[in-house]
């Protein structure tokens, strides 16, 4: 009973955690009653959610989608934890798992995602340089052809493009704010601020698509580096997590001190302790990526 009693109280503190993290900010100021770094946080993290869920292909279900599936799992975890080693510490610690895996998954697909709208967007380029070589068609010629026979994942946006005669602009910015890739905001700059007589356009997008594209050859390359780095340091972290399980699975007698108060204690001060060095290794691998490109005009 002691163990259900500790793992139910895991399960409402990581629950009360996501839904601080994922509740939507206050639609006024003047009804905000948190302080206003509290506030900023809530909603860069609302925000940050949001974006990594759309990135996921999630648009529908949007932050709170994510939140939920999170707190269902984080609780499955901290209940499986406690009940599974009798350690009601590490309720805490099934828990963040649980959510890790889950944002790790989530994070997985929205890099997938991203780099299919990469290879399309570059693909987009190579086929209009290709078009304004040969010199037989025009910039929105050009646009129309691909929003018929373009990269899959580019037609709808160049079908919109095409099809607008009036505003352009607007048509291209709101393409730029859906496909959110920086090749694709040099390509829209390159069609709005250059003439639509599309032949001196051709040598911009060569030199474009090759710049670019050794960008991003680069960038994967470093992404890779850092997925093995990650993949290290959580294997690092989660060994002498997999040891207490394992122990506490066989009922070690090893085990026995931390079934005392200054052992609970003693054991989430380390988990603590191993989950910011985790964090911060984390963050010594971030990579800011390419730099989107701002049209004032756009």
């Amino acid at each position: 009973m002691i163990e259900v009693a500790a793992a139910l109280c895991a399960g409402l503190g990581v629950t009360a955690a996501i839904l601080a993290v994922a509740a939507p900010p206050p639609t006024t100021p003047d009804e905000a009653v948190a302080p206003p770094w509290l506030e900023r946080i809530v909603r860069k993290r609302w925000a940050d959610e949001n974006a990594l869920a759309a990135t996921a292909g999630w648009s529908d279900h949007g932050a709170m989608g994510l939140a939920l599936v999170q707190l269902s799992v984080a609780v499955f975890g901290g209940f499986a934890a406690a009940l599974i080693t009798g350690l009601p510490v590490l309720a805490v610690a099934g828990a963040v798992g649980a959510v890790a895996l889950v944002r790790g998954a989530v994070a997985a697909r929205a890099r997938a995602q991203q780099v299919v709208r990469q290879d399309a967007v570059l693909e987009a380029v190579r086929m209009l340089r290709q078009l304004l070589e040969t010199g037989a068609t025009s910039v929105p010629s050009a646009i129309a052809v691909l929003a018929e026979r373009g990269p899959a994942p580019l037609r709808s946006e160049f079908r919109i493009i095409a099809a607008t005669s009036v505003g352009r602009r607007q048509a291209w910015s709101s393409a730029r704010q859906r496909v959110g890739e920086p090749l694709f905001d040099m390509l829209a700059a390159a069609v709005l601020i250059q003439g639509p007589g599309g032949g001196e356009l051709a040598p911009l997008f060569a030199d474009l698509e090759a710049s670019v594209s050794g960008a991003q050859e680069v960038e994967r390359e470093a992404r890779a580096l850092q997925v093995q780095a990650r993949s290290a340091a959580a294997i690092i972290v989660s060994l002498p997590v997999v040891f207490l399980v394992v122990l506490s699975t066989l009922r070690s007698p090893y085990l026995d001190t931390y079934h005392t108060v200054s052992g609970q204690a003693f054991l989430l001060a380390m988990l603590s302790v191993m989950a910011c060095s985790y964090a911060w290794m984390k963050r010594l691998l971030l990579l800011p990526g390419l730099q989107r490109v701002r049209l004032s005009d756009a």
